[in-house]
């Protein structure tokens, strides 16, 4: 049964995926920090505040994901920030996580875009496994 994403039951579903995939494990090898991603709120689009998830991931290894707390926020290394819109574009392929970025379409409010341009196959690898999570997003028909 498909999850709705950007919620606590999917961000776990998207721990355990990254932790099945050999792509990712192998393109994050010598990743370091921690992530939040947020999905800003659209209230045409069915999100009616922003929702945003925890991944623990380092060296290719999921260490566990959850809801975002402020404090989350606040710390983490890496914050991506996009609309529903963008989000599903990244989740179906249609757009690589660096090039979201460098176009201002994921925003990178937190992190160095250095760091992260150099680490653009892990991006990519990360949103591949989130994407195998059977997901729906909010207001789409089940």
């Amino acid at each position: 049964m498909p999850l709705e994403v950007f919620t606590e039951e999917w961000s776990r579903a998207c721990c355990e995926e990254l932790n099945r995939h050999d792509g990712y494990r192998q393109a994050a090898a010598d990743w370091e920090g921690a992530s939040v991603m947020v999905m800003t709120a659209d209230p045409a689009q069915g999100v009616d505040q922003d929702r945003a998830v925890y991944l623990d991931a380092a060296r290719g290894h999921c260490h566990g994901a959850r809801l975002a707390t402020p404090e989350d926020l606040e710390q983490a290394p890496y914050v991506f920030q996009a609309d529903p819109a963008t989000w599903k574009r990244l989740m179906a392929g249609e757009v690589e996580p660096v090039a979201a970025v460098m176009t201002g379409k994921l925003k990178l409010t937190r992190g160095s875009l250095m760091t992260l341009a150099k680490h653009a196959a892990a991006a990519s690898a990360m949103v591949k496994a989130v994407a195998l999570v059977p997901s729906t997003f909010p207001g789409a028909p089940s």
